[in-house]
């Protein structure tokens, strides 16, 4: 597809299904930013950002070091922080985006982000930009990303419009076939953590980011711990009076082909429902993740805080 210039780095394989864990002799390492859009900006604003959600699968961390676009006079990447005053304030970040490996970081609004500063023309929903990023081991990656206004996408998405989890960036909507090499065509979980057991409380919760590397899209279909009587795969929706609802999610969790479904607090997860066992923070429970496709994928998530997991602007180790 134009637009597109994956640079394929082989390093280390991990993180697919079991029954082709070895099957290939080959090792896989890629970057990439998946599920990218741009904000809107008109003529009153110079600046604008990418977000999306940054991927690294291999063995070693990778760093996005900087990024460039014909769309603005120059590119920096920006974090938001608490600054003098409890005002939130936007800095340069020094030495790069550094993503775990087999982990991801996720760019937001509020943040992580692209910035781009000295607009060239005005940025309209449905508009598309190139991006190049450039990491320190994957080298340069092209990519196209879209102009989206959010708020009112997500406005959209609390009216049941946008799909399986009702939540615009949950799961992907702009998954494409793409070649990413034989070492590399599998699905992954980056990231599984659960959620200590809490006093009182018979449930948890299991999260992650999906990432489908295949040619064709896949359903989490379903899921099993030992340390839980039941287990099901349930979203956070808005209900009456705008109160947040869980329930469980029909048909399963899509993953679109070259797309990811990211399973976070308040939206999609996997719910593990009268516990059999105290679930202690640093300890690990063992989940069988099984697709529609047929294959089982054994995920050993660490039991950790929501601070300490990947949250909002950090990824961490994947297990598979």
């Amino acid at each position: 597809m134009k637009g597109f210039r994956v640079l394929l780095v082989f390093v280390a394989l991990c993180l697919l299904f079991p029954t082709a864990a070895f099957a290939h002799d080959e090792e896989c390492h890629i970057s990439y930013l998946f599920n990218a859009w741009v904000r809107p900006a008109d003529a009153a604003m110079p600046n604008s950002a990418v977000y999306g959600q940054l991927v690294h699968i291999g063995g070693m961390p990778d760093t996005l070091v900087s990024a460039s676009s014909d769309a603005a006079e120059a590119v920096e990447l920006h974090e938001m922080v608490m600054g003098t005053g409890d005002v939130m304030q936007m800095r340069p970040v020094e030495g790069g985006f550094v993503v775990p490996a087999n982990g991801f970081l996720l760019l937001e609004p509020g943040g992580l982000h692209i910035m781009l500063i000295g607009l060239k023309q005005p940025l309209v929903p449905g508009d598309e930009i190139t991006v190049t990023l450039n990491f320190e081991h994957a080298g340069a990656v092209e990519l196209v990303a879209p102009v989206r206004d959010m708020d009112a996408e997500m406005a959209m998405g609390e009216m049941g419009g946008m799909g399986d989890s009702g939540m615009a960036m949950d799961s992907s909507d702009m998954g494409m076939a793409m070649d990413w090499g034989d070492a590399c065509a599998h699905v992954y979980f980056l990231d599984p953590w659960v959620r200590p057991s809490v006093p009182g409380a018979p449930n948890s919760a299991a999260f992650g980011m999906l990432v489908n590397l295949t040619g064709e899209a896949v359903r989490l279909v379903a899921a099993d711990a030992e340390v839980a009587e039941v287990v099901e795969l349930h979203e956070m929706v808005m209900g009456e009076g705008d109160v947040m609802q869980m329930r469980p999610i029909e048909g399963g969790i899509a993953v679109p082909a070259s797309g990811t479904a990211l399973l976070k607090r308040g939206g999609l997860h996997v719910m593990l429902i009268n516990l059999t066992a105290e679930l202690t923070a640093g300890e690990s429970v063992d989940l069988t993740l099984s697709f529609d496709s047929g294959d089982d994928m054994v995920v050993t998530a660490p039991i950790r805080e929501a601070e300490e997991a990947g949250g909002m602007n950090m990824g961490g180790m994947g297990h598979g």
